[in-house]
Parts: structure tokens; C-alpha cells; sequence
């Protein structure tokens, strides 16, 4: 069993070997949300005890690479800022640079209100 991320959700997919095609075929045995990523009943009892726990192995590395990533991000914001205010200079009064700054200015006014409500922010 392996499993796809596709937008909102998280595809379980068996392969079995089918003996005349001499291959294996894929089949989407279920979806999960990925925003609570968490096997419902009806999907349990399509799978066997190593799918699930595959599963659950699966989930609870992607819950860590992905805590792992939020952190290097904050710890490194500071060097990637530096580095982003050269590039910027760099760029100076460019489309590129335009386009970049308006994707740029949403996600820090979030960053802001978050640093804000945790008393982070003077």
C-alpha cells in the first residue's frame, strides 16, 4: 500500500499483481482528509492489519517531517529575510519583484497576527 497527497486529501492506494497482465494494477482503496488525517470505520474494514499500520507509520512521519520543517522555517526566517531583502535590491523595481512582494505581504500580515495573539509582538 502506498499513499498519494492530492489537495485536501490522502489516497490510499493497493497494488495487487494481476498474473495475466504479468504487472501489478493500483486501486484507490479509500481517501482520508488530510486535515484530520484519521482512518474511519468503514475504511478499517477494507484494509488488513498491515495496511493500517502502514498507514498509521506513514501518518505519524508526515506529522513529523512536517513539525520538523515549521521549525527549521522559524529558526531560519531570519537568515532567509537577509537573504530576500538582497535579492530585492537586486531585483529593484522589476515585475518579478512585484509579483513576489504581493505573495509575500499576505503571509507576513499572518505571521504578524500570529506573533500578535501570542504576545511575541511589542
Amino acid at each position: 500500500m502506498h499513499f498519494r497527497v492530492r489537495k485536501n486529501v490522502i489516497q490510499l492506494i493497493r497494488t495487487t499483481y494481476n498474473g495475466n497482465k504479468k504487472r501489478g494494477e493500483t486501486a484507490i482503496i479509500g481517501t482520508v482528509p488530510l486535515a484530520k488525517p484519521e482512518l474511519t470505520d468503514e475504511l478499517r474494514s477494507l484494509l488488513t492489519t498491515e495496511e493500517i499500520e502502514g498507514f498509521e507509520y506513514w501518518r505519524h512521519t508526515q506529522h513529523r517531517k512536517e513539525a520538523l520543517q515549521e521549525e527549521l522555517a522559524a529558526l531560519t526566517l531570519t537568515e532567509t529575510l537577509q537573504k530576500a531583502t538582497k535579492w530585492f535590491e537586486r531585483e529593484g523595481d522589476s515585475q518579478v519583484a512585484h509579483a513576489t512582494a504581493s505573495e509575500i505581504i499576505s503571509s507576513w500580515q499572518a505571521l504578524r497576527k500570529t506573533l500578535i495573539k501570542n504576545r511575541l509582538l511589542d
